[in-house]
């Protein structure tokens, strides 16, 4: 008989990295980087993208996450989630265009207040983009305040208040949802709160998730920068060594 080999795990199975990649916005050329950390080009995002196919990783969506934590879903070992933040424009002109070669789910963290300014996404791309399944919208906060500086009470209204006026203006209930914190920072009891309230909470950290110590209110997040796709992956196992079990 001939041996079968897995490759889909479920979480309990085997130990898996599940990095999730953070862009803001994806640009024309070269010339409109102003910094690396922020933007790379539409033709490297595609080289990205390529490449991580090519080395055998599947893009997946929160709701596979959360399936998966839960118990119902099993991931292949090398599995990756495609965010943005800050909900820049290039997200709709040249990342969804690459999402949508490719078959890549993406998550897109927008700031209420920015919605529709220069440069920034409209409420009307959103609803395109979340209506064809591929896209999902989250909250990147309503203001981009420090939420350092917040309350509990407040950063709650803040976050809550983001989320009632993305779902007015997409015109749905969503089943979950999902938060950034602005520049990663935030406070233990805000992070508590949320997650009594059913929150995902993304930090912003460079660090690698693992399925043996996975966490959703505060999941790990990483920059490709412009970086190759061996340069990426190198990254991801040094973050891996690195970081270990934190």
């Amino acid at each position: 008989e001939y041996a079968t080999f897995r490759t889909t795990y479920y979480r309990w199975e085997k130990n898996i990295e599940i990095p999730i990649l953070v862009y803001h916005n994806i640009v024309d050329d070269e010339d409109e980087i102003k910094y690396d950390y922020m933007q790379t080009t539409q033709e490297n995002f595609e080289k990205q993208m390529k490449g991580l196919i090519k080395l055998g990783y599947h893009f997946i969506s929160y709701e596979d996450l959360l399936k998966y934590n839960n118990g119902e879903k099993a991931l292949f070992k090398k599995s990756c989630i495609v965010t943005f933040d800050d909900g820049f424009k290039g997200v709709y002109e040249n990342a969804y265009p690459i999402a949508k070669k490719y078959d890549i789910p993406i998550t897109t963290f927008i700031i209420n207040k920015n919605v529709g300014q220069k440069d920034t996404l409209s409420w009307e791309q959103l609803k395109e983009m979340e209506e064809s399944k591929l896209v999902e919208v989250g909250s990147h906060s309503w203001d981009h305040a420090d939420f350092r500086n917040l309350t509990k009470e407040e950063a709650v209204e803040n976050v809550e208040r983001s989320y009632q006026e993305i779902e007015e203006k997409l015109g749905k209930t969503f089943n979950k949802r999902i938060f950034t914190y602005p520049y990663g920072l935030y406070r233990p009891e805000q992070i508590e709160e949320l997650k009594e309230r059913g929150y995902i909470q993304n930090l912003t950290d460079n660090k690698i998730n693992e399925s043996k110590n996975l966490n959703l209110n505060g999941l790990h997040r990483e920059y490709p920068l412009n970086d190759s796709v061996i340069k990426m992956i190198i990254k991801i196992q040094y973050r891996k060594i690195r970081y270990g079990n934190t």
